[in-house]
């Protein structure tokens, strides 16, 4: 199914309005450092900084944490006013605007793109205008799904949100309770059995709450553009948008952390 940006980042809006606290480990700093890992996060202190999809601003509020001398959040939709609300900071400066609207050239020391990117169905112009941002040393670190250890998953899920994205919110939230149920005695078993997605559950799925469970699985049963990255595609996605990638990181087996440079 094709859909356009407005409407993919309209879906996201309308979730991280309600989907606004994340208690625990879903809005760590511990989280955040997992998932850009190896960056440095104190590299960025002093520096000009950029989130692209900055979302209920989870991300940026950690990021703040490193002192950087100013943030730039980027975020479309409607769900830039929570994180207006949340983020009382001189240091950041939140644009209402979309990806392939950015604008800055030569001016952006570290851009971030955490768990975006593959919700865009125009992710190529995006990458393009965050190489154009960057200045000559800059570094630009992403994060998305990766196709390689998600095949069974996929395989499912991907027939099931053929449903899932036609359902009113309120009763997808209730069907991501019921599936959240599931995912304790999933994530038990998967200590000690090499089950799909192993990897995530005991890197990261066990360490939510109940809460934060429901959250993620509406995440992924909700959007209705969601791209899975193989190693070789996002590096050539990378490569044709001008960057140099330093760096490609097969995070938990199921997702790509990539540092890349101008």
């Amino acid at each position: 199914m094709r859909i356009d940006h407005r409407e993919s980042f309209e879906e996201f809006g309308e979730q991280f309005t309600v989907d606004n606290h994340y208690e625990g480990y879903l809005g760590s700093n511990e989280l955040l450092k997992e998932i850009v890992y190896p960056f440095n996060l104190q590299k960025i202190k002093n520096k000009t900084i950029m989130e692209v999809g900055v979302g209920s601003g989870r991300i940026s509020k950690n990021l703040l944490n490193y002192k950087p001398k100013k943030l730039y959040g980027i975020e479309p939709s409607k769900a830039i006013e929570v994180a207006k609300k949340d983020i009382k900071s001189s240091r950041i400066e939140f644009l209402n605007i979309k990806g392939q609207d950015i604008n800055f050239k030569n001016k952006i020391d570290y851009v971030f793109s955490l768990g975006v990117i593959h919700h865009i169905p125009e992710y190529k112009d995006v990458l393009k205008k965050i190489q154009k941002s960057l200045c000559k040393k800059g570094k630009f670190i992403i994060w998305v799904y990766g196709r390689e250890g998600n095949e069974v998953y996929l395989f499912f899920f991907n027939n099931l949100r053929r449903i899932t994205i036609l359902l009113p919110d309120f009763i997808l939230r209730l069907f991501s309770k019921f599936l959240a149920i599931l995912t304790y005695p999933y994530g038990f078993a998967c200590k000690f059995i090499p089950l799909p997605l192993r990897g995530y559950f005991v890197g990261m799925f066990n360490k939510l709450t109940f809460k934060n469970r429901c959250y993620v699985i509406f995440d992924q049963l909700n959007p209705s553009y969601s791209k899975y990255f193989t190693k070789m595609d996002l590096e050539r996605e990378l490569i044709n948008a001008g960057f140099k990638v330093e760096l490609l990181n097969h995070r938990l087996g199921y997702s790509y952390t990539a540092i890349c440079s101008k």
